[in-house]
């Protein structure tokens, strides 16, 4: 009797620890798929030229947040603003390129992604460093919210 009791209480508390620690495991989805597609989507946008498309993967409110070696910027138009200024001259924009080096789904609608990056124009480095990203989907699309890009 007391080993059925001890049998039926550990397989209760098995139970239980099995509901609690998956309560806590973030569900596998295309989340972590579909942010890639939408940077390779930001990536195709900048290679044309196409900086407004571009700049349409970036959470489109005053929240958005900007980090780099000069510092941060808040706002989805300021930074847009910067990269105006910056890249007057469409065809100064040069060439994005990326390589992944860290991905990974922190919630049901956030992904955490780092990768290196360079921007090339006529087989020349502009520029390029390291850039983490906090995608999050709003409003059913997957939108940068946070970057720092040194």
């Amino acid at each position: 009797m007391a080993s059925n009791l001890r049998l039926l209480y550990l397989t209760l508390l098995l139970m239980a620890t099995t509901t609690i620690v998956s309560s806590f495991t973030i569900p596998k989805g295309d989340a972590v798929q579909e942010v890639k597609q939408a940077l390779e989507g930001q990536i195709a946008a900048w290679n044309k030229g196409d900086l407004e498309t571009a700049m349409g993967f970036y959470w489109n409110s005053p929240e958005m947040l900007w980090i780099s070696k000069g510092g941060t910027e808040k706002g989805y138009q300021e930074v847009y603003d910067m990269f105006l200024q910056d890249f007057t001259d469409r065809s100064k924009m040069g060439v994005y390129s990326y390589e992944p080096l860290h991905i990974e789904q922190v919630s049901r609608e956030a992904v955490f992604f780092v990768f290196r990056w360079k921007i090339e124009l006529d087989g020349k480095r502009l520029m390029g460093g390291v850039s983490s990203q906090v995608w999050k989907k709003l409003n059913g699309r997957w939108v940068v919210t946070s970057e720092h890009a040194s």
